[in-house]
């Protein structure tokens, strides 16, 4: 099975995993990220300044597949 590594963006910066994970597809290792970014948001909404928290996804050779953000979004009524 390919391995696939994950980028967090979240309130404390960047934090990159060494570890690699395999998944049986690329599908399913974005569905991991979904998985992972909706535990980043149960543990705190997005702050300023950049109000988003991210997951990204690279290949084997460390190259990016995509990117799963949820921003929060402040609109003035």
């Amino acid at each position: 099975m390919p391995k696939f590594y994950f980028q967090l963006l979240d309130g404390d910066g960047v934090g990159a995993t060494e570890t690699g994970y395999e998944f049986a597809s690329i599908e399913a290792a974005k569905a991991e990220a979904r998985r992972v970014l909706a535990e980043m948001a149960a543990e705190g909404l997005p702050a300023e300044p950049l109000n988003m928290l991210s997951v990204e996804l690279f290949d084997e050779s460390r190259r990016p597949l995509a990117e799963i953000r949820l921003i929060l979004e402040e609109i003035p009524k």
